[in-house]
């Protein structure tokens, strides 16, 4: 090129931007035609698929309808009898000892001797000795008392003595005094025939007079000796007293166990000095124990004024101790005297029964109960999944179910007491339905297939909940 003439190269450039043009223009065309190419690719596969379908659907066999034959629920069903239904009342309640005693002593000292069960939980008998306080100064005060009533008694017998005598006395002296009277008389007798001088009569008149003297003397030492007797005969009895409250004190220095139970609190020593009528120990009867548990004021009401009286109705209580649950039945034999407002009822106290369980029963447990209700007499009993509403229930008859409205009495657990416009021998529908409605086709399963159970339903769930 560079052997060519200046002009030619000249004109060699010149041509060179028409050449770039040119490409330019059929890159523009390629991407014009490309996406209109595309398009029409879709259209062709779209339309395919589309005739295809249409041979396919003209090809296909063409189905009959078949009958409607209405739905038939496979259902268990119960037959209602009347009846008289008692319910049974799920409670709580509390054991309590139904004798229990705070042991005092009624003397101080210093405990000398105490038992060897005296501690909490262990079983004593009735008439153990407990423990004892020191003796010593109760028996010196029983030796005095006695002596005391020793010195009475003996100045009694003194008084006694001295009252024989006296009253012996008595006697000779009267007797003196009748020969006196005698002998004056005939004195007297004698001074009138002129036998005997005035003086010789006065003289027997002295004499009779001093005799007369003498019995009054016995007469007034047989009262004041009596007096005497008498005044030491009370001193006797406040003596006599006096010993037996020693003899008393003397033998409360020993605290002796009342009844046969379990200790159930004890706060005493050997060497501890006790001061009178301080609580030492605490006992209580395990085979009288009760259960307190509160009815409210509809429970109460009813069971008042049932013909069956709550006074002497028998409960039975369970107590879950371990994983085991054990029974002990029981009478009710009381009702509070006040209302438990606190609790909203009114407290009740059954007498607890002794059976032979393995565990025992000790106050303060927290048991459940099962308490009689009343009679409820002519009322049908239903399983709970009868129940809708708790104002209805359904019967199937001819094969369909229809409504029977109820009213609901009470629950006994997961059954039902109703009234209503049931009667003997209707079968009524227990299994719950969603489609339960009037005129709904029922049957029962055969023997040879087990039924179709319905799902559960949210009805279920509330009817079962009310």
């Amino acid at each position: 090129m560079l052997d060519r003439p200046l002009s030619e190269r000249t004109e060699t450039r010149a041509t060179l931007p028409a050449g770039g043009d040119a490409k330019k223009a059929g890159s523009a065309r390629f991407r014009f035609l490309r996406p209109v190419a595309q398009f029409a690719l879709m259209a062709l596969v779209l339309a395919g698929g589309w005739v295809v379908m249409e041979r396919m659907a003209a090809s296909r066999p063409e189905r009959t309808p078949r009958a409607f034959t209405p739905l038939v629920y496979t259902v268990d069903t119960m037959p209602a009898a009347r009846a008289d239904n008692r319910p049974e009342i799920r409670l709580y309640g509390q054991v309590d000892a139904g004798r229990d005693v705070e042991l005092r002593t009624a003397v101080s000292g210093d405990v000398v001797e105490i038992h060897p069960d005296l501690v909490a939980g262990r079983r004593v008998a009735k008439g153990t000795v407990l423990l004892r306080v020191d003796a010593f100064a109760y028996e010196g005060a029983l030796l005095e008392a006695r002596t005391n009533l020793a010195s009475v008694r003996a100045a009694i017998a003194e008084i006694d003595a001295r009252l024989a005598a006296e009253r012996e006395q008595l006697e000779a002296a009267d007797a003196q005094l009748e020969l006196g009277r005698a002998d004056l008389e005939r004195a007297l007798s004698l001074a009138d025939s002129g036998a005997l001088t005035d003086k010789e009569v006065d003289a027997r008149r002295l004499i009779l007079s001093q005799r007369e003297q003498a019995s009054g003397q016995r007469r007034s030492n047989i009262l004041i000796a009596e007096a005497q007797r008498t005044q030491q005969e009370a001193n006797a009895e406040r003596l006599e007293w006096k010993v037996r409250e020693a003899e008393r004190k003397l033998a409360e220095t020993a605290l002796i166990a009342p009844f046969d139970g379990i200790i159930s609190e004890e706060s005493v020593e050997t060497g501890r000095s006790v001061n009178a009528n301080e609580a030492l120990v605490s006992i209580y009867d395990d085979t009288a124990l009760d259960v307190r548990f509160t009815l409210t004021n509809a429970q109460y009401g009813r069971m008042a004024t049932d013909a069956d009286p709550l006074i002497g109705r028998k409960v039975e209580v369970n107590w879950s101790v371990g994983g085991t649950d054990y029974t002990w039945p029981a009478v009710i034999d009381r009702i509070g005297a006040r209302v438990a407002a606190e609790r909203g009822g009114v407290e009740v106290f059954a007498r607890i029964s002794q059976v032979d369980n393995p565990v025992k029963l000790r106050p303060g447990a927290f048991v459940s109960l099962v308490v009689p209700d009343r009679i409820w007499p002519q009322t049908f009993r239903l399983p709970e999944t009868a129940l809708r509403n708790s104002d209805h229930v359904f019967i199937v008859k001819d094969g369909k179910l229809q409504r029977r409205d109820v009213r609901l009495i009470a629950w006994d657990g997961e059954d039902a007491i109703v009234d209503g416009e049931l009667e003997d021998g209707d079968t009524v529908l227990v299994t719950r339905l969603t489609e339960a409605t009037e005129g709904v086709r029922v049957r029962e399963p055969s023997a040879g297939s087990p039924p179709v159970q319905a799902a559960p339903s949210p009805e279920a769930d509330t009817d079962s909940g009310q």
